[in-house]
């Protein structure tokens, strides 16, 4: 008896255990200091851009993030002020420098199959926009495109940390496809760019040697700690993250096997709860 009612309690524990590591997962944030987005185009480092998203700015009464864009390099080495972020639920807004309005630079409420008109703010950076916003103009026409949701998935990047990403496609006015792949990932904003939400993956050049590097593509950081690169985001594969204890089947050898906190172990644990192969076990 006292056996059984230690399992049921393993049991409610791990299910307690598996839904806040979930919830941990259902957002991770844009607008944490420290973020650096370093943009190289060429192979020199005289074209290398960095963003870095730095103190926090009261606007309106709201608390926003400061971002800093520098040209570290040469004698065009150089700071300034770019635009300010900050994070609504999970909704990603900027507002650029001397500009008031906040315009939405990420949405990831979005679900798949869901469709978001593009935006543009001035020549600062591409938006998206809201519902009743009016359209924007582009080189004086209308931008009458929008992006389609095609997947979301997760993914697990260089820092060990576990990221939704949506894959997107940009569509014309009557919603047909005209290019991609157009890569979000939460936490880190998109694959062209953080401020490029509709722009796709620059293709690979051949200028290169290799052929699957960009000829622009840009470099993630967290307090100088790397997370991951643009042009490998479509590249990545996904992870499945488990809900609930789905079963207690044996260990087949060669399968990924993985703790709670998403480390990956290299030998099956003699008492424990692990994951195995995207499914919760128990020993």
């Amino acid at each position: 008896m006292k056996t059984r009612l230690l399992f049921t309690g393993l049991i409610c524990a791990t299910c307690i255990s598996v839904q806040a590591q979930t919830e941990e997962l259902e957002y991770r944030p844009f607008t944490r200091g420290g973020m650096i987005f370093e943009t190289r185009v060429g192979i020199y480092k005289e074209n290398l851009y960095i963003s870095k998203i730095d103190a926090d700015t009261m606007i309106n009464g709201e608390t926003w993030r400061k971002v800093y864009n520098s040209i570290p390099w040469g004698v065009r080495k150089s700071q300034s002020y770019f635009a300010a972020v900050r994070d609504v639920g999970r909704k990603v807004y900027a507002i650029a420098k001397g500009s008031t309005r906040p315009r939405l630079l990420y949405d990831f409420d979005l679900e798949e199959d869901d469709f978001v008109k593009c935006g543009m703010e001035g020549n600062a950076f591409g938006c998206l926009l809201e519902q009743g916003e009016p359209r924007d103009m582009l080189l004086g026409f209308p931008l009458d495109n929008y992006l389609m949701v095609e997947r979301i998935d997760t993914v697990r990047l260089h820092d060990g940390l576990t990221r939704r990403r949506f894959t997107l496609s940009l569509c014309d006015y009557f919603k047909g496809s005209i290019n991609g792949p157009i890569v979000w990932i939460e936490g880190l904003g998109s694959a062209a760019g953080p401020f490029s939400p509709w722009m796709p993956i620059p293709a690979p050049s051949s200028y290169f040697d290799w052929d699957d590097i960009p000829w622009q593509y840009t470099s993630y950081y967290l307090n100088s700690s790397y997370i991951g690169v643009s042009y490998e985001f479509d590249k990545v594969e996904s992870i499945e993250i488990p809900s609930a204890i789905s079963s207690f089947e044996p260990t087949q050898e060669g399968d990924n096997l993985y703790d709670l906190q998403g480390r990956k172990l290299s030998v099956k644990p003699e008492r424990e709860i692990y994951i195995e192969s995207g499914k919760k076990k128990v020993k």
